[in-house]
């Protein structure tokens, strides 16, 4: 059965870049903070700059959108359990550790606010150091 989307009316991303890469943009390095030992994380921005496309297929098909901004905080907080994956085959290794985390969000565009509620708790999460290709070994 295929998804249905009927009833979405935002959808904030950066687009599809010419290459083909998605939902990804340059992130400053200053919004993210890692202490990886203690397993504490957090990710901040403010009124980043984005699209709003209403809809997942009309994002990925590259349909109308309208400049939006989007502002977040992430917090990871530590004391989880460590977890170490190492995949030979497919050149693949990671440390992770298994922690909650917590976010606020916020969007605006011409017209439209949105904000969720304070500081919305995720009981899993990770944060990690990944290898992969050519840093694998």
């Amino acid at each position: 059965m295929a998804p249905d989307f009927s009833n979405q009316i935002h959808d904030f991303n950066p687009g599809i870049a010419a290459s083909g890469l998605f939902w990804t943009i340059p992130f400053p390095q200053d919004g993210v903070q890692v202490d990886f030992e203690d397993g504490d994380a957090s990710m901040q921005a403010s009124r980043l700059r984005t699209r709003d496309f209403f809809s997942f297929p009309s994002s990925l098909s590259g349909g109308s959108s309208v400049p939006a901004t989007v502002s977040f905080d992430v917090q990871w907080d530590g004391d989880g359990e460590p977890v170490k994956v190492r995949d030979e085959k497919n050149r693949f290794a990671g440390d992770y550790i298994e922690t909650t985390s917590s976010i606020e969000w916020s969007a605006r565009e011409a017209g439209f606010r949105f904000k969720s509620d304070p500081e919305t708790t995720n009981e899993f999460s990770e944060i990690g150091r990944e290898r992969n290709g050519v840093f694998f070994s």
